[in-house]
């Protein structure tokens, strides 16, 4: 065995009874304050944006002007 390769594990790579990402987002939706904005680029990929709710986790007033840019927190 070279010393790049690593021995083959008899373990999981995934811990069973851990959620994958994808399968949180399938079953309990988005998280507060997020939200599809439709898809960018050749690709398609998806687009999102986010309310002051996604920044600071409590339920904020969102900017009084909505033409205002997006300030994410420090």
């Amino acid at each position: 065995m070279t010393e790049q390769q690593s021995p083959k594990s008899s373990k999981p790579t995934h811990t069973p009874g851990t959620s994958k990402g994808e399968e949180v987002l399938n079953k309990e939706g988005k998280e507060a304050g997020r939200y599809d904005s439709g898809t960018t680029g050749k690709a398609k990929r998806p687009a999102g944006k986010s309310t002051g709710r996604d920044s600071t986790s409590l339920n904020p007033s969102n900017p009084v002007d909505p033409n205002s840019p997006h300030l994410p927190t420090p």
